[in-house]
């Protein structure tokens, strides 16, 4: 009978140890469910600005284009003062799979309008 009692305490305090969803699994299904295209270049006509969304997603902006990128792997460089140099072969472009920002190599790019980027800003934010 104890070890019932003890296997259903393991099993319940599991359950409840689970994560939910995470910001940047919001951003994957936005992803899906907008249909986005990745993209395999994007050219900039002058210099883009980020604004971190989370260690796996920014979104780049440059005049009136928006784009979100996503790193291959978590860019823990993002948070910390020490800053790794960017790896481009032309200033006016970003390569997916080949560049980085600010250390970390980008797996995917993907075209968004104003909108897209306002909503993946407010992604996980109360109302």
């Amino acid at each position: 009978m104890r070890l019932v009692i003890i296997m259903a305490a393991a099993i319940l305090f599991g359950c409840a140890a689970q994560p939910g969803p995470t910001k940047s699994d919001a951003i994957a299904d936005f992803i899906v469910v907008n249909e986005l295209e990745a993209l395999d270049v994007v050219r900039f006509r002058d210099q883009f600005h980020y604004k971190q969304l989370t260690e796996d997603y920014l979104v780049l902006t440059a005049r009136e284009d928006y784009y979100l990128a996503e790193f291959r792997r978590r860019c823990r460089e993002l948070n910390t003062n020490e800053i790794s140099p960017d790896l481009r072969y032309d200033r006016n472009t970003l390569r997916a799979g080949i560049d980085t920002i600010r250390g970390c190599r980008i797996g995917r790019l993907f075209a968004i309008d104003k909108g897209q980027a306002q909503e993946l800003e407010h992604i996980g934010k109360e109302p």
